[in-house]
């Protein structure tokens, strides 16, 4: 079901330009080794910082994510498989042989999962629009490193 939820969101977003033409990683055609070689081709020079977002996937609020997934206008029978995905997850810690109660888990989404590379993607699709220093940004997680090329700046991994 994962896998037919992630090929449904993508292509709905690949079909309607949804993805920022910024964003790189995870979708295919759009590798971050196609985005340098992109900057090479123009004259680019590439200085890269790198910055840490490992926990990444345990930060995104399941609530934020789905409106976000609602405001791109997916049909109701994907933003349904999206919640089923999401909610009702549950958590609960071991010390010395005794459980905790179960609690329920508001963040993150889980990780190796298929259609977690994808949410995380919608997740921070908009952020480069948002984030203007005069630079073109682009993206892709768990490690960040902060391309400067030329005079623009670009979200890559």
């Amino acid at each position: 079901m994962e896998s037919v939820i992630r090929d449904s969101v993508t292509t709905h977003f690949k079909l309607n330009h949804l993805f920022c033409n910024k964003q790189f990683g995870f979708i295919k055609g759009r590798s971050t080794s196609l985005q340098l070689l992109k900057i090479l081709e123009n004259g680019g020079q590439i200085n890269v910082i790198y910055a840490d977002l490992e926990k990444v996937f345990d930060k995104i609020p399941h609530k934020r994510l789905i409106s976000k997934l609602s405001s791109y206008g997916l049909n109701k029978e994907l933003s349904v498989g999206s919640r089923l995905f999401l909610n009702n997850r549950k958590q609960r810690v071991r010390i010395k042989g005794i459980f905790s109660d179960w609690i329920p888990v508001g963040s993150g989404i889980p990780q190796g999962s298929l259609l977690g590379p994808i949410l995380f993607i919608i997740y921070i699709n908009d952020l480069v629009e948002h984030v203007n220093y005069g630079s073109d940004r682009r993206s892709k997680i768990d490690v960040l490193p902060l391309c400067h090329a030329t005079n623009n700046t670009y979200f890559a991994a």
